[in-house]
């Protein structure tokens, strides 16, 4: 077997119907450079999870925290911090989809490229592929389904509008430690969101433009894909609190970002941060000018016209 280089982190709940194949696609991978940690959040796979780990002891822990945690984000960094310090990457398993052979390989080989100092945090990402509960394909790219730009990876962009899906995700040991600092933080929005704040303001990032998943939606995702083309998205999207809740939970997720970090972040960086917390306090136009002058705008007309709207 293969020395693990990448420590795979797989956040369990209720998953009895499909974590099987989620770690048989794993199991299937073409390069063996891995470790894979399991947990649940409760005891409704346990049984699963126990006989993988029976089976393949040399690569597959099932650990039992003994904590709900109550949402994927929770879960995935009480994971991180407690095992995905070991080794020298880290990626993020969902219980529900179903990986390509080839993910592993072709995600580390865009990360040894981007990583040409271990010392600077980096994150590299990749498209999906958007199936049904069957497996049947949906849309042969999650990012295009949803009208996003997977290299929008500025860090003011990433201010205002997340496009990285942590099941794709690799991150390096830097970006692990500084992310692990973080904990439990209630502030943050999702935990791909924040490794990629992290990762854009401090390192590196980069965009692999192709599926190495197939992004299984079943009516139960906790998030999920959405097709943003749909009439359903764009009146959602020009919704007035859903606008509103979405701008003052990024307001709040860059307040805790900036004071956890904001001794790492440059001049530009803290003004554009503190242009974007402003948002709070301060009359219409200056909130317009403010989100022009540090570019402060999502992608796509819909977007754009509901945060002229509603921001």
């Amino acid at each position: 077997m293969e020395k693990a280089k990448v420590t795979i982190l797989l956040a369990a709940y209720k998953g009895g119907e499909y974590a099987g194949a989620q770690i048989e696609s794993i199991l299937a991978q073409d390069c063996g450079c891995w470790q894979l940690v399991l947990s649940d959040d409760g005891e409704d796979t346990a049984a699963l999870l126990d006989g993988y780990a029976s089976a393949h002891p040399e690569r597959i822990r099932h650990i039992r925290s003994g904590r709900r945690f109550g949402s994927a984000q929770k879960h995935f960094m009480y994971l991180l911090e407690h095992y995905g310090l070991e080794t020298p990457y880290v990626m993020f398993s969902d219980q529900d989809d179903v990986w390509h052979p080839d993910k592993v390989r072709k995600t580390l080989a865009l990360m040894e490229e981007t990583e040409t100092d271990p010392a600077l945090p980096v994150l590299v990402h990749t498209d999906l592929k958007v199936v049904d509960g069957d497996l049947k394909e949906i849309a042969p790219s999650f990012l295009a389904f949803s009208k996003m730009d997977g290299s929008r990876l500025a860090f003011h962009e990433l201010l205002v509008q997340n496009v990285v899906t942590g099941c794709t995700v690799m991150i390096n040991h830097a970006l692990a430690e500084l992310a692990a600092r973080a904990g439990d933080l209630p502030q943050m929005m999702m935990h791909d969101w924040w490794l990629a704040l992290i990762a854009s303001a401090l390192g590196r990032t980069a965009f692999l433009p192709e599926a190495t998943i197939d992004y299984r939606q079943h009516g139960k995702n906790q998030v999920g894909a959405k097709n943003a083309g749909s009439f359903a998205y764009l009146k959602s999207r020009l919704n007035g609190q859903y606008a509103k809740d979405m701008r003052d939970g990024t307001i709040v997720q860059t307040a805790a970002f900036l004071k956890l970090y904001g001794a790492k972040l440059s001049e530009e960086q803290r003004k554009v941060c503190r242009a974007m917390t402003g948002l709070a306090s301060h009359g219409k136009l200056w909130r317009l000018r403010a989100m022009t002058r540090y570019h402060l705008w999502k992608n796509t007309l819909p977007r754009k016209t509901g945060q002229i709207i509603w921001w």
